[in-house]
């Protein structure tokens, strides 16, 4: 009889709404989900086509819905997120269902709820997330048609795809990820019979001894607060050294202190640095939570029962947390009412993506600054150096080379983790076997991307000042910085692929002994490689025409000595190909002809606007210009365009195909194109006039050229690779 009326007591509490429970005991109370904000349709459907669109990634190889599916509750289903490739997730990834409410977003309360565009981006742009550059995603974008026509219908008829509308965009269509139906939101309104007499029971638990509503309250079911509740650590965020990398690249970013000595994560105290914060969470919302197993940050809970026995028992160490005291049906009708704040599931069909298609041609722009042809070969600024033996490397005062430091360096030359995803190294656009080139008219760049330009050969490029096509840096240290770095190329954010070098004990112990430093740092791992870089030059040894300087006998066939006497006099090729390297490291236009190639593939047009406004090019040259523009990128001087630094001629035998954009397959190409005097061109050197060679010797001059090559490179075959080994439990050297 007793048992009776106490059942019936508990439920008569039940029967109490939360809002007059809450109010009897000075606590907000939970409350229906309010209305939707209003929303632009158009610009939500755009915003919807994106958020499924894995263009938006770097390499192509996620959309915001890899990591917030519809089916998962817009959360992944998985206990730690996977993150971007390369980069394991070190956390729970929270479901995005009535983001909108929001006022922090994050585990650790980082992103401002307020301001969704905002978070849209960073999490587009974040290493370990989408790791984008929004501007090249921005080019994409343009490079759709069908994507053009959404954005006039959503921003109106003159308007064109531009990378902060369609971060609004997807911000605009997460507003309509709200939670519908749910039975709480019923029985809140007056449905008393949308909630089962379990789950009304589990309400006055709710509400009353497990004392939930005091963190789980609103509308959302969150006070929005960080709390410490002693959640047990997931042994896989340490044991994976991926997750574990990402974790203290997070720590280090958010100017942590001690970050290295990490084995736990800190929540809110990594943002604030703030003690009392340590351990701190950001409280969930229930709602949907249906459908977002696992729970916690770390995912350490599989389901519901796991996670209200935990809070049963106080939490773990160091909690906030009191035991609730809660018997086994209890704890059962706690689950239950749980399971009311969920509502339908979410009805979302991910959209068919549309195509990139080829950007007509712009219309032919008269351009300034081309010299009148001037007949016969004219004087230069200065008298051109004789060809030479290579001198000794030069070799910078504050990088000097160790053979410790090359064996370093050649390591990090072929390891793929110093890329954006850990699939690009050095080498993986610089092959040994290809002449340390890549034997393609254009390099392949970084995974979801294509360069618009040939990739010169490492060989002998110790000599120069000035590195790559346009002459943009002047340190092999700067070269290889810019590569791994590029958007285009390694994609690598500095912070992360730091954070992996610290994970592979050899590196530690090398790095350690190079440079002496408890950590490996990533800009000594740009020393390293430049040193390695250093040492991979020509020996004159096995250079015919070296041989021949030296006095050897015959070192020169015929046909060669030749060549080297049409090369001097009349082919005039001493003029700019001239000393050691045969190059002058100066800039020139010779009117290379356009590789169709260029202009025949969507991704290399996206990647060659990016490049123009990336360099500040003017508006009207980045919306018009299909030609690459050269030392005009560095100097934004009409006078330079066209200019391209003279390559040397050393190794050219194996450095095919020629030219910046890869436009000649074989020399004989190289040297008909010269013959003629090149082709007309913004900013023509006068040096280039018509050679008129006879066949003999055009045969004479590419055998010459060839005796400035070995037989054969150097062979390397990629060395084996350190692997990456869990952290110890405890560091000695705190900090970097």
């Amino acid at each position: 009889m007793l048992t009776r009326i106490g059942t019936a007591l508990t439920i008569a509490a039940a029967a109490l709404t939360a809002p007059v429970w809450a109010a009897n005991h000075g606590l907000a109370a939970l409350a229906p989900l309010p209305a939707s904000p209003p929303v632009d349709r158009a610009i939500a459907e755009l915003g919807r086509h994106l958020f499924f669109d894995n263009r938006l990634s770097a390499d192509g190889s996620r959309s915001c819905a890899s990591c917030h599916d519809p089916a998962h509750g817009w959360s992944d289903g998985r206990t730690l997120g996977r993150g971007y490739m390369g980069a394991e997730y070190f956390r729970n990834v929270p479901g995005l269902a009535n983001v909108w409410l929001r006022s922090r977003l994050t585990w650790d309360g980082r992103l401002d709820g307020a301001d969704l565009p905002t978070a849209v981006r960073d999490m587009v742009t974040e290493a370990h997330t989408m790791q984008a550059d929004s501007r090249l995603v921005q080019e994409r974008l343009k490079q759709i048609p069908a994507y053009g026509e959404m954005w006039r219908a959503a921003f109106g008829q003159r308007a064109e795809p531009y990378g902060p509308r369609a971060f609004v965009a997807v911000a605009e269509f997460l507003k309509t990820l709200r939670s519908r139906n749910a039975p709480i939101d019923r029985y809140l309104r007056g449905e008393r019979s949308a909630l089962s007499r379990e789950q009304r029971m589990g309400l006055a638990l709710f509400t009353g001894k497990a004392g939930c509503m005091r963190c789980h309250h609103g509308s959302l079911a969150s006070d929005g607060a960080f709390h410490r509740l002693g959640v047990p650590e997931n042994p896989a965020v340490t044991a994976e050294p991926l997750r574990h990398i990402t974790m203290l690249r997070h720590f280090a970013t958010s100017g942590m202190p001690a970050y290295m000595n990490a084995r736990a994560d800190v929540g809110l105290y990594a943002i604030t640095k703030d003690e009392n914060d340590r351990g701190r969470f950001l409280t969930p919302s229930l709602r949907d939570l249906k459908y977002t197993a696992p729970y916690m940050h770390n995912g350490v809970f599989a389901t519901l029962a796991q996670t209200v026995d935990f809070h049963d028992r106080g939490g773990g160490t160091g909690s906030e947390m009191k035991p609730l005291g809660l018997a086994a049906v209890e704890k059962k009708r706690l689950v239950a009412f749980l399971l009311a704040l969920s509502g339908e599931p979410p009805r979302i069909v991910a959209p068919v993506q549309p195509d990139y298609a080829l950007l007509p041609p712009p219309a032919p722009q008269a351009q300034a600054g081309s010299p009148e042809p001037a007949p016969g070969l004219p004087a230069i600024a200065r008298a051109p150096r004789p060809l030479a033996t290579l001198p000794p490397v030069p070799v910078p005062a504050d990088n000097p080379v160790t053979g410790d430091k090359v064996a370093l360096g050649r390591l990090l030359f072929f390891d793929p983790r110093l890329s954006g995803d850990g699939t690009t190294a050095c080498a993986g656009c610089h092959f040994p076997q290809l002449g340390w080139g890549e034997a393609s008219p254009v390099s392949r760049g970084y995974p979801g991307t294509r360069h618009w330009r040939n990739t010169q050969t490492v060989f002998n490029s110790a000599y120069y000042d000035k590195l790559f096509w346009d002459g943009s840096v002047t340190s092999l240290e700067a070269q290889a910085a810019a590569a791994a770095e590029g958007a285009v190329a390694g994609n690598g954010d500095p912070a992360m692929m730091e954070m992996r070098l610290r994970f592979v004990p050899e590196y530690v112990e090398r790095f350690r002994k190079v440079f002496g430093t408890a950590w490996p740092r990533i800009h000594d791992a740009w020393r390293a490689i430049a040193a390695f870089e250093r040492t991979l030059v020509s020996d004159p040894a096995q250079v015919p025409f070296d041989r021949s300087l030296k006095g050897v006998p015959n070192a020169l066939r015929e046909s060669q000595a030749r060549g080297l006497t049409l090369f001097n006099g009349k082919a005039g090729c001493i003029r700019c190909h001239d000393g050691p390297l045969a190059s002058d490291g100066r800039f020139h236009a010779t009117g290379v002809p356009e590789n169709r190639l260029v202009r025949g593939v969507a991704q290399i047009q996206i990647t060659h606007r990016w490049q123009q406004y990336q360099r500040g090019v003017p508006e009207r040259v980045y919306r018009e210009g299909a030609h690459d523009r050269g030392l005009y990128y560095v100097s934004l001087e009409p006078k330079d365009i066209g200019k391209f630094r003279t390559p040397s001629l050393r190794e050219l035998k194996h450095s095919a195909p020629y030219m910046h954009n890869g436009v000649f397959a074989m020399l004989e190409q190289v040297i008909e194109f010269y013959d003629r005097g090149g082709e007309d061109s913004p900013n023509k050197s006068a040096l280039l006039q018509p050679l008129r060679l006879g066949d003999q010797e055009k045969r004479d001059l590419v055998a010459f050229l060839e005796a400035l090559s070995m037989d054969r490179l150097p062979h390397y075959d990629p060395p084996v690779l350190p692997p990456y080994a869990p952290l110890p439990p405890q560091q000695p050297a705190p900090g970097r």
